[in-house]
């Protein structure tokens, strides 16, 4: 469905969105377009109001505060975003995050509970005797 959206613009705007249409090279109307598309693309919608912004590369709540990861949570969840839709297993986890030093299975599981508490349940799936996966994304 498409609808015809009027918007009021300020002067500066204008003056951004015209220079970047001069730059890009594309008429004004397909350059906000461009532009819509990119905000929309930078962000991945969880349950619970949560956000992925890949432009600041960092996690959101619903009131837009900022979750603070340790290296290892951060590198455990932006290795299950980075590979959406797939099953990890242990071992691939190990050696990305992990970069194959020692780590037993507990301190895995305890990474995700860490996770869990500062989001929610469901942001991980543990796929018994598997691996894990990243929650429903939108």
């Amino acid at each position: 469905m498409s609808k015809d959206i009027i918007i009021k613009l300020s002067k500066d705007m204008e003056d951004f969105l015209t220079e970047r249409s001069k730059e890009i090279q594309l008429p004004l109307e397909e350059t906000i377009h461009q532009l819509i598309n990119e905000q929309i693309n930078n962000k991945v919608i969880f349950d619970e109001g949560f956000y992925f912004d890949r432009q600041k590369n960092a996690l959101f709540d619903k009131d837009g505060k900022m979750i603070q990861f340790t290296k290892l949570q951060n590198g455990l969840f932006n290795l299950l975003l980075q590979k959406k839709g797939q099953i990890l297993d242990f071992d691939e986890i190990h050696k990305e995050v992990w970069k194959n030093k020692k780590m037993s299975i507990f301190t895995m599981r305890n990474i995700v509970k860490r996770i869990r508490d500062l989001t929610y349940y469901g942001i991980i799936v543990n796929h018994s005797n598997k691996g894990y996966s990243l929650g429903e994304t939108f």
